[in-house]
């Protein structure tokens, strides 16, 4: 997933300098001088292919469903953390440089993603001469709301499907990305496989009003697939349904409303003659209920515009 996740919708040159076999995952868990718990969600290491030094590259990952102002202030405290980890692990050998940690922020939220991709541009001026001070320190942003549909259906991966299917809400998109998922994701790949299957009975069915007896346990994603297929039919039946009625309503509110309008210029033409065009275009647009009482007025009004009222 992580190659996958790099490789293919992050894609910088940096991604082809590192080898993926050799990834490993580290400890996320830091201890400040305070004694205070810092944790970030996951940090991979990856020796480089060019065997130069540093051996490792650090690839720290953030998740958020929402936009965190604080999202460079809290990752420059991870980083410096790590650092400071790695260089108390050493402290016989001294580094000679620290290895590069590359942080990325993964957002699937709905809301726009608004925060500084970079530490320097939240910090004020002084003065020119006091700009090499500044800290610099920038995060990749993978927005997941960024990637087209079309595009994310062209990749042969189980990061794009699971982008599609956190940002549908509808059962036609979700059914495809689940039976791509069971071809994609081969056997010996259990525990990815688990993982999905879990986070699809309990978090992406409950989306699609599933009943809870059917969710109520863990389904595999044949079991998955088959509970959206049998739904399909409801679900369409359902949506029908709504859209008859909703024909229904509307039909009977504009056969309403036309025939107030009939009513008033009817009115309008046997008290003060034809109206002008732009009369009858307006009683045209107008409401039911305001016609009714515009037809009421009419029985008073000694002049056309006290019709109207104003």
């Amino acid at each position: 997933m992580i190659q996958d996740l790099l490789r293919e919708i992050v894609g910088e040159r940096w991604v082809e300098r590192i080898d993926f076999k050799s990834g490993q995952l580290v400890n996320t868990t830091f201890i400040s001088p305070q004694h205070e718990n810092r944790e970030s969600d996951v940090i991979w290491k990856f020796r480089r292919k060019d065997g130069g030094e540093p051996v490792f590259v650090y690839i720290l990952m953030e998740f958020q469903s929402r936009p965190d102002p604080s999202m460079p202030v809290r990752l420059m405290s991870y980083v410096g953390l790590l650092y400071q980890r790695l260089m108390s692990s050493r402290s016989k050998k001294p580094w000679k440089k620290l290895p590069l940690v590359i942080p990325v922020v993964v957002y699937n939220g709905v809301e726009p993603w608004d925060v500084a991709t970079d530490l320097g541009s939240l910090i004020g001026d002084l003065d020119p001469s006091a700009e090499i001070y500044r800290p610099q320190l920038r995060y990749l942003l993978v927005d997941e709301s960024r990637y087209p549909r079309e595009e994310l259906a062209e990749l042969d991966n189980p990061v794009a499907e699971l982008f599609r299917i956190e940002r549908s809400r509808d059962w036609l998109e979700i059914h495809s990305s689940v039976h791509r998922l069971r071809q994609k994701i081969p056997p010996e790949e259990d525990s990815l496989r688990r993982a999905f299957e879990t986070w699809l009975t309990k978090v992406i069915l409950p989306r699609l009003e599933l009943s809870g007896e059917e969710a109520s346990e863990t389904l595999t994603l044949e079991e998955v697939e088959t509970v959206l297929t049998e739904n399909i039919d409801r679900w369409d039946r359902k949506i029908r349904e709504e859209s008859l009625e909703k024909g229904r309503q509307e039909g009977r509110q504009e056969g309403r409303q036309e025939a107030a309008a009939q009513v008033l210029l009817r009115l309008l033409r046997l008290k003060f003659g034809s109206p002008a065009p732009e009369v009858e275009e307006r009683v045209r647009s107008t409401e039911a209920d305001r016609l009714l009482e515009w037809s009421e007025r009419v029985l008073t009004a000694e002049h056309l515009q006290d019709v109207f009222g104003d």
